[in-house]
């Protein structure tokens, strides 16, 4: 048996070389895809059993004693092949994601090469060069890329006034400019509203959070501090809280009705801060709410919005859609030493068009929790540090 090995880019190649080394009587054996540094390739090997006969047409005859081996035999034949079969299915799928992904790159490329000429057009004197770096560093750092050529355009005239920047003029200058589209917080608003509810998906972390707070208020502003729960979904949540309160010595309620509510809040009367946890929100179950809804559309209370960055885009765009109808007051972006890209946060600000108030950063209570301005935020999307 003649057999032979083959690196080729397709299978068509693979086929075209074998039936001329090989003739049309030659098989393959088996076919596998190449991980090397190259350009990617399939290793095929073929054989060709130049002394093959064929059976005699007696069946019968032809049988081994032993019918159950043949069986055997043919199951193993069978095995085999099946599993070339989807070898060989998989590296023409593979094939095909690649040549798509080839396409949408080109059709990518021609249309930002399209935006930066017609950006430059407009906008006279500037480097192509710098702003297509700009662009795709914006798209590394997270940002969409509907927002990437935005900021780009936003600040050509800028970058075109100077005769020479660096990329940490430019960073500070996108710095200043996305700070500007971010909504300032209403200080004056903030120390009006002394009862604050903390809202948001499950797993964003509104107890820890919110343990942060009642910390940093009783701790550091030497304020007194009442706890109220509403998250009697989840027994370890109030247990979590109750237990966080014992530690600080603050005086916390249990509530699971509108009635108990009230009750809560008139026994918290003489509290300087009154915080509220509640449950999360599922982002496919909408029932089982009505305490929630009930507390967040009281006019008297602060409502406050907790999105992670560890989220993905589509679930932050139905969170700031679904709590669009609580006209909540802020936003907190927790878990931010979760993820390195922060970018994705410029959308999801412009669009709930609301202050960020706070970014949280781990566990530790208290200290892992900080109070930011619009120029902090562009900080951390821009440089990934908060300054």
């Amino acid at each position: 048996m003649q057999v032979k090995r083959y690196e080729v880019s397709s299978m068509n190649e693979a086929l075209t070389k074998i039936k001329a080394d090989m003739g049309p009587e030659a098989i393959i054996l088996s076919a596998k895809k190449m991980n090397g540094m190259g350009r990617p390739g399939i290793e095929v090997m073929a054989a060709r059993d130049e002394n093959v006969q064929l059976p005699k047409r007696n069946v019968v005859s032809s049988l081994p004693p032993d019918n159950s081996r043949l069986m055997e035999s043919n199951e193993d034949v069978y095995k085999f092949f099946k599993n070339e079969i989807n070898e060989l299915k998989e590296i023409i799928r593979s094939q095909e994601k690649e040549r798509s992904l080839n396409r949408e790159l080109a059709e990518l490329k021609e249309t930002m090469d399209r935006f930066f000429d017609i950006l430059g057009a407009r906008k006279g004197k500037y480097d192509r060069n710098i702003n297509q770096k700009v662009y795709y560093q914006l798209l590394a750092c997270g940002f969409s890329r509907a927002s990437a050529c935005s900021i780009v355009e936003a600040i050509v005239p800028r970058i075109a006034l100077q005769d020479q920047v660096s990329f940490e003029e430019i960073a500070g200058i996108i710095e200043g400019y996305i700070a500007k589209t971010i909504p300032a917080e209403n200080g004056k608003f903030k120390e009006e509203k002394r009862i604050k509810a903390y809202v948001g998906a499950t797993g964003v972390g509104k107890t820890t959070t919110l343990a942060k707070l009642a910390a940093r208020y009783s701790l550091i502003k030497k304020k007194s501090v009442g706890l109220v729960t509403i998250d009697t979904f989840r027994i370890a949540a109030t247990e979590q809280l109750r237990t966080y309160a014992k530690i600080m010595g603050i005086r916390m309620e249990v509530a699971s009705t509108k009635e108990s509510f009230q009750k809560s809040l008139q026994l918290l009367s003489d509290k300087d801060i009154i915080l509220i946890d509640t449950p999360g929100r599922s982002r496919v179950d909408d029932g089982g709410f009505s305490l929630v809804d009930a507390v967040i559309q009281n006019s008297g209370i602060e409502t406050n919005l907790l999105v992670s960055t560890t989220a993905s885009e589509d679930n932050l765009n139905d969170i700031i859609k679904k709590y669009s109808a609580f006209n909540y007051d802020n936003l907190i972006v927790t878990k931010i030493d979760e993820t390195s890209r922060f970018g994705i946060l410029y959308d999801v600000i412009n669009r709930a068009r609301k202050p960020v108030s706070y970014l949280t950063c781990g566990q530790n209570i208290p200290q892992d929790i900080e109070e930011v301005t619009p120029q902090k935020v562009a900080s951390l999307m821009v440089r990934n540090v908060v300054h």
